[in-house]
């Protein structure tokens, strides 16, 4: 008994230094909490405004909602755009400039109380700084107006409700790799455009007393050429309704601006051109009256609208391609990266076949891609645009064999940097096939040609 007692004594002994030294030493304190994520910014334009530069700069709205947006009452919805389009097109323009007007008559989202919009990312290669608009398709001499002797470069900005921004969060959550099958619109989502003019009231009457905005097209900041006044001209409506699921989905619409309109701003001086849901596939040839696009009546102005026979034109607006028409052009948003495959030209070739102009003015269903090995960006060129920018810059690529089809998030993700090769496939779609004039050119020595 004694033995045990000295042998647990003993121990105890032996253990004590370890007990005082654990005694003495303090707790580890808890681990401290990773620092909060940086929230990625995309970049907002092309050039930062010069340091003297004391007018608006464009800031791109990008805090896209992470969860489906609760739907609106849309006021379109109770108005079927088969049997009333005119007034179909106006409630959705409406909604569309409803709380970005200003007080002073300017256009701001980044003012709206009533409801956000947003931009799609990306674009900022080609955006300038002042409004974030991009450079469209120019016009030609004659295509806005007979009186129009020189061609006029068309820049314009664009904007998504709620559910679209949503949808574009998504595309782009993951800022190195995005994910382009997740491009699915649902119904309520509205997107439209603005898109300005150079061409002066001189050469295009209509375009008296139209909104302007000074436009960075001459990169002042690089060339130190000043900004150019620029005017309203077209503003496109895009809706996905799904009442329209029997063709496409979606209904487009346009309006143009007329200075004959009455109104007190040039807000209320816009008219609506037409609306379509559908390219009329069975009509190509025939010359007979089209069914799926709609065309306002009462227009008072020239306009050269889109493809059609016998007179019967489908939907297009003064900017756009006269051989194509809103919904065909659109129906090209798609990528295919995986592998690498040319990006689809938004216009027929030309000189097309027939099966080329069957091609192209079909009725492609929301989310369904033009071309098999692509992936539908359901009718978004803006998002076709941001992703092809994103490639060329030396984004993602793959390095060998990859499965078939249309590409995943994983498969983008694992990708290597892009070859040269693969970039020069993958561009911002193609509206016109030749380039644009120079700003400089569009006036002055093209006119001393014309003498």
């Amino acid at each position: 008994m004694l033995k045990k007692l000295v042998l647990v004594a003993f121990a105890c002994l032996a253990a004590w230094p370890l007990l005082v030294s654990e005694s003495k030493t303090p707790p580890s304190p808890a681990p401290e909490p990773p620092p909060a994520a940086t929230a990625f910014a995309f970049p907002d334009a092309r050039d930062n405004p010069p340091a003297s530069w004391t007018g608006p700069v464009f800031r791109l709205s990008q805090n896209y909602p992470t969860t489906m947006p609760s739907p609106e009452t849309y006021p379109w919805k109770a108005i079927d755009f088969k049997t009333k389009p005119m007034e179909y097109l106006r409630a959705v323009l409406a909604y569309c400039l409803e709380g970005n007007i200003t007080s002073s008559g300017d256009f701001d989202i980044n003012q709206n109380t009533t409801r956000k919009w947003y931009h799609a990312p990306w674009m900022h290669p080609n955006r300038e700084f002042i409004h974030g608009m991009t450079n469209e398709r120019h016009s030609r001499p004659g295509e806005l107006h007979p009186l129009q002797t020189s061609p006029w470069l068309n820049w314009a900005v664009g904007m998504y409700n709620a559910p679209g921004g949503y949808v574009i969060g998504r595309v782009w959550a993951n800022p190195t790799s995005p994910d382009p099958s997740l491009a699915r619109f649902p119904d309520g989502t509205v997107g439209f455009k603005l898109l300005f003019t150079q061409a002066p009231a001189t050469q295009v009457p209509y375009l008296a007393n139209s909104f302007e905005w000074l436009t960075d097209i001459n990169q002042v900041s690089k060339t130190g050429k000043p900004p150019v006044q620029m005017r309203l001209l077209q503003i496109d409506v895009a809706v996905r309704d799904t009442r329209a699921n029997s063709t496409t989905g979606w209904v487009f619409g346009t309006f143009t601006y007329d200075a004959q309109e009455p109104g007190s701003t040039p807000w209320q001086r816009l008219v609506p051109i037409g609306l379509m849901w559908g390219n009329d596939p069975t009509r190509l040839f025939n010359g007979q009256p089209l069914t799926q696009t709609k065309i306002n009546p009462d227009l008072r102005m020239q306009q050269h609208l889109g493809y059609g026979v016998g007179g019967h034109k489908r939907l297009n607006g003064p900017v756009d391609n006269p051989v194509s028409s809103c919904l065909s052009c659109h129906s090209t948003a798609a990528v295919s990266l995986n592998p690498p495959r040319p990006t689809i030209s938004g216009v027929t070739p030309p000189n097309p076949t027939n099966q080329q102009i069957r091609t192209y003015f079909r009725n492609i269903s929301s989310g369904t891609p033009f071309s098999p090995g692509y992936t539908s960006l359901d009718y978004s060129l803006q998002l076709q645009v941001g992703i092809a920018l994103f490639v060329r810059s030396g984004g993602f690529q793959p390095p060998g064999p990859t499965p078939p089809g249309p590409m995943t998030a994983t498969t983008m993700a694992s990708s290597a940097r892009r070859s040269a090769a693969a970039g020069a496939m993958i561009k911002p779609m193609e509206r016109d096939g030749t380039p644009p004039p120079t700003t400089t050119r569009a006036r002055r020595p093209r006119r001393r040609r014309a003498r």
